[in-house]
């Protein structure tokens, strides 16, 4: 068949019980920012060991240290206030939003990717050679749309800034540490209501990225079909492209993968606002049905964020992603 598919962890990985104590201690002042950092990579230290076991090869560190996917980075964004709680698209889960004041850049001594060298070794020391360590990001469509723009005034300019002034000097700073890939969240792409001079603008500041940093960029999309900037789709065929499994339920991403020669995806199959389990072979058809409509570099994984669930189903929805990239490879 070729190439194997493999199993990767995506985005946030539910709190354990003990990491909201951290957060509770650490505002009390029961416990110092170092000693946090310190207790924290305990906890990565405990998710890396459980991902080993599971046979997950491509993971992040949980994003223990964040709140949602926007949080803490604007806070470390020049020009960015944050203001209200906002609903996170159509979930129950809320985030501070970014109110844009000011001309945006990312402020000296941003803690990321001190945070990424850390979990890092962390990986190191547990997995050896092998794995890869990811970095999780808000895309720049995702980030201007979720914004309040009270300065530039315009979509398109504010989507530019995002990724020239933040997120590229932030991600040549997270190759300086060690990073070799870095996902793009970006729910925003297939989501309904963004204007298409936005989404065109957006496309060409992903695509910048994308060829001028030098790290691997995935670009992940959820809770819509990918049909929805189906024009856009060859544009980023060097990313591997996230897609929703649970949104694209007619497989109709696989005449896309077909038309716009989009050879490498991550396949986003197991469900993270649901707690219903899938099955290995459902997920295996689904893996198989993409390396047949030409796609040469498959990943299987949750198909968003995982804060959605508890942490107990998302443990054993990782074990499922370890025993399909087993299934897939004869074991």
């Amino acid at each position: 068949m070729g190439y194997v598919a493999r199993a990767t962890l995506n985005g946030s990985y539910p709190r354990y019980p003990g990491v909201a104590r951290l957060y509770s201690r650490l505002a009390s002042g029961k416990l110092s920012e170092d000693g946090f950092g310190r207790e924290i990579l305990k906890y990565v230290r405990k998710l890396f060991t459980q991902l080993k076991a599971s046979g997950v090869e491509f993971f992040t560190d949980g994003m223990f240290r964040w709140d949602d996917i926007f949080n803490p980075l604007i806070r470390f964004v020049r020009g960015v206030e944050v203001d209200g709680l906002t609903r996170f698209y159509d979930n129950n889960f809320f985030f501070r939003s970014p109110v844009v004041r000011g001309r945006l850049g990312l402020r000296e001594g941003c803690p990321i990717p001190t945070w990424f060298r850390e979990s890092l070794r962390v990986a190191t020391e547990v997995f050896g050679d092998g794995s890869t360590l990811k970095q999780p990001l808000p895309g720049p469509i995702t980030l201007a749309t979720n914004s309040v723009d009270e300065f530039y005034r315009d979509p398109a300019t504010l989507v530019h800034e995002w990724g020239s002034e933040v997120l590229e000097p932030l991600i040549n700073e997270l190759v300086r540490a060690g990073c070799r890939v870095v996902e793009l969240h970006e729910p925003s792409l297939t989501w309904g209501g963004v204007k298409q001079a936005v989404l065109s603008s957006g496309v060409k500041v992903l695509v910048k990225i994308i060829e001028s940093v030098k790290a691997d960029v995935w670009v992940l999309t959820y809770f819509k079909p990918v049909s929805r900037f189906r024009r856009y789709f060859s544009e980023l065929s060097r990313a591997v492209i996230g897609v929703d499994l649970a949104a694209n339920r007619g497989r109709g991403y696989l005449r896309l993968i077909k038309e716009c020669g989009v050879g490498r995806v991550m396949l986003g199959a197991v469900d993270s606002r649901n707690t219903l389990m899938e099955g290995v072979k459902e997920v295996v058809r689904e893996v198989r049905a993409a390396l047949r409509a030409g796609a040469t570099e498959v990943y299987v994984g949750n198909n968003a964020p995982m804060d959605f669930i508890p942490e107990v189903v998302a443990s054993r929805k990782v074990k499922l992603l370890g025993r399909v990239a087993r299934y897939l490879r004869g074991g």
